[in-house]
């Protein structure tokens, strides 16, 4: 005996898989970052320090610090510092000179592990920004 055809059963079913797919995923793994910058007193230099914080049920393998802009008032010493891992930090320097402020744009690189065995590490990065006052 021959099954009737039941285009719609295939639909319907297609349809829950394109549904349940992202619900199936394993959630969003996101770095997160911040900058904290200081004067040195007497040595017209800004220190900037990039702390890194991983993901839930990760840890922080590798980490670096990657200044994509500065004004004109705050020259990068080096535009690319490693980071290390305890604690997930890098610090970045800046000799203040006169000139317009401006912001400093960083970007923040990271490699994250799951703590459970045999999972992959993910590449993560974030872009954080600090605002310099111009001197004269």
């Amino acid at each position: 005996m021959r099954r009737p055809n039941r285009p719609w059963r295939a639909r319907l079913a297609l349809a829950a898989v394109l549904v349940a797919g992202p619900a199936l995923t394993e959630p969003r793994v996101e770095l997160r970052a911040a900058m904290t910058c200081q004067t040195e007193p007497g040595s017209g230099r800004l220190v900037c320090t990039v702390e890194f914080e991983p993901p839930a049920a990760h840890r922080i393998a590798w980490c670096d610090a990657l200044v994509v802009s500065a004004p004109p008032a705050a020259t990068p010493l080096r535009a690319r510092v490693r980071g290390t891992r305890t604690p997930p930090r890098a610090v970045l320097g800046f000799v203040l000179g006169s000139g317009a402020g401006g912001r400093i744009e960083v970007l923040a690189r990271a490699v994250a592990c799951p703590s459970k065995p045999n999972a992959e590490c993910v590449s993560l990065s974030k872009s954080i920004a600090f605002d310099v006052e111009g001197r004269h």
